[in-house]
């Protein structure tokens, strides 16, 4: 049996941030899990999941971003929400207090979407030992192809302007997911239609993903090409993580025979093939450095995501690129996979 509490975690700024925990009855695991969730996505998206990692032995911890979900702002706090808040405080906030608390042998995150790209701008990402990413991308519109790359570039330069000048936020309610404060969305907009990630300011903060250097297994979906489709994860993997040892799992349905997850089936235990979250949760354990290959499980109804991962192969990059904080600089320099 899995038990389940709620927790309150004040962030450097003095915000609460609404926190899960799931554990195993009777048990104090010393490895720890962090999930860190997608745009507009609350933290009960990922229960059933959490829940089963709690079962698989890890301590797990699920937080509300400040504006979304439990993590409610004050009318006089809504201009602190903001991504760049979300990967400097509430993550920050979250991996700190974990550590303190907690005391875990093992500290890993798990990242959906937008989660995968907050994290590098954390001040404690050094905690963590291994990192998921989970349908994580680089969300330019230029990494989209066809007619659904122009319809990203509306969405960032038309929709969400349009959404703030008549509603003071960005309405995501209709795809299931909470409204995104203003901050966000300007955020949200900003990394959308430029090649770096841009502070209001012009500062660009890319280079901030170079001091990432824990292991990494990236998962993304074929028939994710709305969200997070395959060349954004790519760009995201090669020319800004390049530090980090890194597995790429691409998963294509129709050539496996499996059916789609898109953006969010990973987290679905109705929809993620028999033996996924196993061989997750078991990489998360045992990844370093030094050593990050996925054990291989017996084929089952589903084909190992070991069978189908690649290692991505970067050269090592001038010191002074890295300060320039130039990644479109970095993209003619990386050993694309299956290349």
């Amino acid at each position: 049996m899995v038990q389940c509490q709620h927790h309150t975690v004040v962030t450097r700024d003095g915000l609460p941030l609404a926190v899960t925990t799931y554990q195993a009855e009777a048990q104090a695991p010393r490895e720890v899990a962090l999930l860190l969730c997608a745009v507009g996505a609350r933290q009960e998206k990922y229960e059933s999941f959490a829940r089963w990692l709690a079962r698989d032995g890890w301590r797990v911890v699920t937080f509300d971003y400040r504006g979304i979900g439990h993590s409610v702002l004050p009318e006089e706090a809504r201009h602190t929400a903001s991504m760049r808040a979300w990967g400097e405080l509430d993550v920050t906030a979250i991996i700190q207090w974990a550590s303190e608390l907690f005391a875990p042998e093992r500290l890993v995150a798990v990242a959906h979407s937008i989660g995968g790209q907050i994290l590098p701008f954390s001040e404690n990402h050094s905690k963590l030992g291994a990192v998921a990413l989970v349908a994580s991308q680089r969300g330019c519109w230029r990494h989209w192809s066809g007619w659904k790359r122009y319809g990203v570039l509306l969405f960032f330069r038309l929709y969400i302007p349009l959404c703030l000048r008549l509603f003071g936020r960005l309405p995501l309610s209709f795809v299931g997911l909470d409204d995104l404060e203003r901050g966000v969305a300007e955020d949200y907009a900003r990394w959308g239609l430029a090649e770096h990630y841009l502070w209001p300011s012009g500062e660009s903060r890319s280079a901030r993903f170079s001091g990432c250097s824990f292991p990494l297994l990236a998962l993304s979906f074929e028939d994710d090409t709305f969200y997070a489709p395959r060349q954004a994860v790519q760009v995201l993997l090669h020319d800004y993580y390049v530090s980090a040892p890194a597995l790429w799992c691409h998963v294509e349905h129709s050539r496996l025979k499996l059916r789609g997850l898109g953006h969010s089936g990973f987290f679905d235990s109705q929809q993620c093939p028999e033996g996924w979250w196993e061989e997750v949760s078991g990489w998360l354990r045992t990844a370093s450095t030094s050593s990050f290959q996925l054990r291989r499980r017996e084929e089952g109804s589903a084909p190992s995501l070991a069978s189908i991962a690649v290692p991505v192969l970067r050269r090592s990059l001038p010191t002074r690129e890295v300060e320039d904080e130039a990644p479109q600089a970095l993209a003619p320099r990386a050993e694309r996979v299956g290349a």
